[in-house]
């Protein structure tokens, strides 16, 4: 992304500052509360969070929320909590004055999560009515692993199908070993390998937001040829887990490029070991990052 300067459009200009850059944050699940106040660390000021949900137990063990607001929104405490962590920062919960695709540091972030055991326990915060050309980055975070899409367009966001599948897979991927009597099939929300997927995830995902709005034409570039994880699929995540013992999730064909990275392909984190998954081909939301 280049900045051009709107007196003299041939002229690249300085990238916008960090306190320009407008975030809308839907759904504010502990992994996505994390990466607002780490984005409010950096110098952003001006985010917008959305999710009327309470805080629960579960926000408390595995988030930053603290145990005195249990019970209150998600968006009332995480703006207090924006607040104490940046003075600057002005965070607000009104999607409705969120900013068009006109304005070039406005991003969206659409968080998924799966509280339960079950994929059918899928939820999010309500999709608000925004400008359909939003650059938006759509994440799903389930116990231990997070998957995370190509930036697409507010109105390519993937469909609740789209994530419940990626979630399925998600699954399939990591169960390569039989499991014993008793044990769980994923890791707990509160074992090691799920603080060390939040943690690190939680970095990705801020950079990620970060580098959309402040890299230009001069930013490195991966080469399409190299793979999108840092860790080979046979190499076992830290903790207690094993990688999985059977092939890894199929890869997108060659050549099918997502703008936003070098193949169109959703990448899965869970602790230090990464994996590409293909989209569902059923549904029509991939199309928007493989142009298939």
């Amino acid at each position: 992304m280049t900045h051009r300067c709107p007196t003299a459009p041939e002229e690249p200009c300085a990238p916008p500052a960090l306190d320009e850059l407008r975030v809308l944050a839907l759904g504010l699940d502990p992994l996505t509360a994390a990466v607002c106040l780490a984005l409010a660390e950096a110098g952003v000021c001006l985010l917008n969070v959305r999710d009327p949900a309470p805080v629960e137990t579960a926000d408390v063990r595995h988030g930053p929320y603290p145990a005195e607001f249990q019970g209150q929104p998600r968006e009332l405490v995480l703006r207090t909590l924006l607040r104490r962590r940046s003075p600057r920062c002005a965070p607000l919960s009104a999607p409705e004055l969120f900013p068009s695709a006109a304005v070039p540091t406005a991003v969206v972030l659409h968080t998924w999560s799966v509280p339960g055991d079950l994929v059918a326990d899928l939820a999010t915060a309500p999709s608000p009515d925004l400008d359909p050309a939003l650059p938006t980055l759509s994440v799903v975070r389930d116990g231990g692993s997070v998957v995370v899409w190509p930036l697409t367009d507010w109105a390519h966001r993937p469909c609740r199908a789209c994530v419940a599948s990626a979630v399925r897979e998600a699954r399939r991927a990591f169960r390569g070993s039989p499991s014993t009597s008793g044990e769980p099939l994923l890791p707990r929300q509160d074992g090691a390998v799920a603080v060390l997927t939040r943690t690190v995830a939680t970095g990705e995902i801020a950079g990620r937001l970060l580098s959309h709005v402040l890299r230009d034409d001069a930013a490195p570039r991966a080469a399409p040829s190299d793979p999108p994880h840092d860790a080979p699929p046979d190499v076992p995540p830290a903790g207690t887990e094993t990688a999985p013992s059977g092939p890894p999730p199929a890869r997108p064909t060659a050549g099918t490029q997502s703008p936003d990275g070098p193949e169109a392909c959703l990448v899965l984190r869970r602790g230090l070991t990464v994996l590409p998954l293909a989209p569902d081909p059923r549904c029509l939301c991939s199309l928007a990052f493989t142009g298939l």
